[in-house]
């Protein structure tokens, strides 16, 4: 089993969950969630993706059959607290052979690719993959929710990175999560999670806890749109998980709706 912050395994579960306040977030796109739900061919759901398993944990309590599927192991081992409570179920698996993996699973009414997984497949072909497999595991006119960071503002604005995050740690300290960025050429993006600790009354009051270099590819509406597209899916683009209009050069995140038009 993997261990946490071993290079192939960047994003421990306890850093995971610290680094999103997922209460308030879960809260935030909930109505959201339940209108592709509500909207999909057939209440079951895929995570491609899945973390540590907090939505596929929610669908799961909306009622829906919910699977997370993730490559990474510490993020099944603490998703599968979520199973142990009976709020879904998740498999390790790669998500660019999901339909393979999951052969008794699908079809799916919603499949799910949220927080930004899709930049970890770099390639052309890789994509066209995953589109394939989303097309795969999906029933007739099953519903395709991607989120990922909008890109497009991040290059034209040359933003260097995302908002600093701060958690309660152990006693007097603070953790600080800082996700740095720098961009490179043809669509490639170099990502640095970076976790430090912070105690006021230390002597070096900032210790650098964990800091990772990712490789990413910064997927792109203009990538995207004509990809899915040519795989016979409808597209609609949101700015936010609460449905906003998407503006390139403004919203801060992508957020791509696919209809399966078969």
């Amino acid at each position: 089993m993997s261990e946490p912050n071993r290079p192939d395994d960047p994003y421990s579960r306890a850093e995971y969950r610290r680094l999103i306040a997922w209460t308030a977030r879960i809260e935030r796109e909930g109505p959201f969630l339940r209108s592709l739900l509500a909207a999909a061919p057939d209440r079951s759901v895929i995570d491609l993706g899945c973390g540590t398993g907090e939505h596929v944990a929610y669908f799961a309590q909306e009622g829906a059959r919910a699977v997370g599927l993730d490559q990474s192991e510490s993020m099944i081992e603490a998703a599968k607290e979520h199973e142990a409570d009976g709020n879904g179920r998740f498999v390790l698996g790669d998500a660019l052979e999901a339909a393979s993996v999951l052969p008794d699973e699908a079809p799916f009414g919603l499949a799910l690719c949220l927080g930004n997984m899709l930049p970890h497949i770099q390639e052309d072909d890789e994509l066209e993959r995953f589109i394939a497999q989303v097309a795969a595991v999906l029933a007739p006119r099953g519903l395709f929710l991607l989120q990922i960071l909008n890109y497009t503002r991040i290059r034209e604005g040359k933003i260097r990175h995302l908002p600093v995050n701060f958690r309660e740690g152990d006693g007097d300290e603070e953790i600080v999560f800082l996700r740095l960025m720098k961009t490179l050429p043809e669509g490639r993006l170099l990502f640095f999670p970076t976790t430090l600790t912070l105690d006021a009354d230390a002597e070096e009051p900032v210790a650098v806890k964990m800091t990772r270099r990712v490789p990413l590819r910064a997927w792109t509406d203009e990538d995207l749109v004509p990809r899915f597209q040519a795989a016979g899916f409808d597209v609609t683009l949101h700015g936010t998980m609460q449905g906003d209009t998407y503006h390139a050069l403004e919203s801060n995140d992508l957020i791509l709706v696919a209809q399966w038009a078969r």
